[in-house]
């Protein structure tokens, strides 16, 4: 997997003019805007779409919002320090990329493409992964306020959403699976590899008891034997009784997509509803 960290100008300026406000100042910009330009502004409401097709090569059919606020003080600030920000998570994936790869590859057993994150300011708190129609390239728009706090768990977070993003095709009643699923893979297993330690008990409170009934299966797709099975679940702090479980040894040869699809199937014995324990 490769991530492209990009600074792209229309990008930034559609969230800006369409997202909450992050600033007095920005607010008394687009109000005027709006007063002055209101049809060209109200144009731009959905060019969003038009975008994210394909970022690098969008041309748009009027340039006056664009322009003027490209030339704003205001704007030429906010691009400055979004340009850092997209400078510290570049680093960070450069630090960690290859660690990262490895691993994220071998807990997928599946690659995932080129994606070009489209960094905003962090203030606006944005994880946008609309798929337009047609789309030509990956995308997700990334700006979080909490990244600053540690960015190598920024990074994972950036990649646990592209995740998501790659499995928007499961029906609606099974979300919750294909969640827990996931947390366990890249919030759970990926991160606790890159951090040499356990966080298993990191996630979603809602997905708790969920992942505690998939985590003995979760393990057995990871290809681990019964006995590396019991000292996993003491390193993780997730303890269960290994004999009441059926040791499926074919999860070891699918990847997360198949394995998802084993849960599914098979919700029904997987999930010991009497078995209410929370990781």
């Amino acid at each position: 997997m490769n991530l492209n960290f990009v600074l792209n100008d229309y990008v930034l300026i559609w969230n800006l003019l369409f997202k909450p406000s992050i600033s007095s100042s920005l607010n008394t910009f687009k109000q005027s805007l709006w007063k002055n330009y209101r049809h060209s502004y109200t144009a731009l409401a959905n060019e969003d779409q038009l975008i994210l097709k394909d970022p690098k090569n969008y041309i748009p059919f009027d340039d006056t919002i664009f322009d003027m606020v490209k030339n704003n003080d205001i704007y030429k600030e906010i691009r400055r320090e979004t340009e850092v920000y997209r400078l510290e998570l570049l680093q960070s994936w450069d630090n960690i990329k290859k660690d990262l790869s490895k691993n994220l590859k071998e807990i997928l057993k599946s690659d995932i493409k080129l994606y070009h994150v489209l960094v905003v300011d962090k203030d606006l708190d944005v994880i946008d992964m609309v798929i337009p129609k047609g789309r030509r390239v990956n995308t997700i728009t990334w700006g979080n306020r909490k990244d600053s706090e540690d960015y190598v768990m920024a990074i994972i977070n950036i990649i646990s959403h592209i995740v998501r993003k790659e499995f928007t095709n499961y029906q609606k009643d099974y979300v919750d699976i294909v969640n827990a699923v996931i947390e366990l893979a890249i919030d759970n297993e990926l991160a606790s590899r890159l951090l040499k330690k356990s966080v298993y008990l990191r996630g979603d409170m809602s997905l708790k008891f969920l992942k505690k009934q998939l985590y003995p299966y979760f393990l057995m797709y990871l290809g681990y034997s019964k006995e590396q099975i019991l000292n996993r679940m003491l390193t993780d702090n997730i303890v269960f009784d290994l004999d009441k479980y059926t040791f499926e040894r074919q999860l070891a040869s699918v990847d997360l997509k198949t394995f998802i699809d084993f849960c599914i199937r098979n919700q029904r014995y997987i999930l010991k509803i009497k078995e209410l324990e929370i990781i």
